[in-house]
């Protein structure tokens, strides 16, 4: 892969979070070399964003083509808002508005179970049941593994 490929992504949807660190994206990436894309991803601070043109840039290098913006409290659904608890919570000025996950171990589970589901093409487990996503994680994470050092798209 081409360096200019490897840090390029594509973010639908996008919002711009305020952290300590200064202002990051937090979106759906569809295409993103370094996590395999089709996930919700904070990116590093923005170092430069034209929201007219769909194009920022942030500290690590990556270039984003940007889809429609939302705002924070629009997150569209439970993995968007979970997710949002996760890799941006921590890193808030104000992370006291942002309540963690009730039941972390199984949301995280669940949150990773999704991403592998959109990759393999499969039905996801429902959120709230542990089993469910401990027996979908075990059934497809050798699968998901080969199919992430294959560097494939799943079609």
């Amino acid at each position: 892969m081409k360096e200019n490929e490897r840090l390029r992504a594509i973010m639908d949807p996008w919002a711009l979070v305020a952290l300590v660190d200064g202002e990051s994206l937090y979106g759906f990436v569809i295409e993103h070399a370094g996590t395999g894309g089709l996930s919700w991803v904070l990116s590093t601070p923005v170092v430069w964003l034209d929201p007219e043109a769909g194009q920022a840039r942030t500290r690590s290098g990556r270039r984003y083509e940007l889809g429609r913006r939302i705002e924070i409290g629009d997150l569209p659904d439970e993995e968007a808002r979970l997710a949002f608890a996760f890799l941006a919570r921590p890193y808030l000025r104000d992370p006291s508005r942002i309540p963690p996950p009730p039941d972390p171990v199984t949301a995280m589970a669940w949150l990773t179970a999704r991403k592998m589901a959109r990759h393999l093409g499969l039905e996801p487990p429902p959120l709230k049941q542990e089993a469910a996503i401990k027996d979908f994680m075990t059934r497809n994470m050798r699968r998901y593994v080969e199919y992430r050092r294959s560097g494939q798209r799943f079609s």
